[in-house]
């Protein structure tokens, strides 16, 4: 694939190839079926960037489940978080009673997921996890705790594989980092 791309304004450079990241997304597909041992699992999909991540753990998931989506918002067109963030869409799923795993693309701050949590934790769900592919942890500082992680990385501005640059790059089979990064 392209080492170097041009989104927008800005250079990226590869970072992470197609093939690292099938190989955790396998991992954490194995673990999560592991971990639930045969019972039914309710996934809640941070749209819109943790799609191609949540189509691809979910294949490696072995247990019956069900898929919610809910979207919430902190970046805008900007390169880091605003500090506010908005549930802004919840398909309804009631959850009362059930296992949940949160699947997030990327917890940075954590404000974000933790936001997500406490709107989950008010539908009274037996257990509630989350699952992201992207974990910063110098940034997030356990703020939230993440229960499976693909890849814990430094601080730095990721897009590709459903991560975006002010919309655009989602599609990318690879991330990237900026180029000056």
């Amino acid at each position: 694939m392209t080492e170097h791309i041009q989104l927008h304004d800005k250079r990226f450079k590869k970072f992470i190839s197609k093939e690292e990241i099938d190989a955790v997304n396998k991992r954490l597909g194995e673990q999560i079926t592991k971990d639930y041992n045969g019972n039914e699992v309710v996934f809640v999909i941070v749209l819109k960037g943790s799609v191609l991540f949540a189509t691809d753990v979910i294949r490696h998931v072995n247990l019956h489940c069900t898929l919610e989506f809910i979207r919430a918002e902190s970046y805008g067109a900007e390169m880091h978080s605003s500090g506010k963030v908005k549930v802004a869409h919840y398909t309804g799923i009631d959850i009362r009673g059930k296992h949940v795993i949160v699947l997030e693309d990327i917890v940075d701050t954590g404000l974000t997921i933790k936001e997500i949590l406490a709107h989950l934790e008010t539908m009274q769900p037996a257990s509630l996890k989350i699952a992201t592919l992207f974990l910063k942890p110098e940034v997030c500082k356990g703020t939230v705790e993440t229960h499976y992680v693909g890849f814990e990385i430094s601080p730095l501005f990721i897009v590709g594989y459903g991560l975006d640059y002010n919309e655009i790059g989602r599609n990318l089979a690879d991330v990237y980092i900026l180029d000056n990064e």
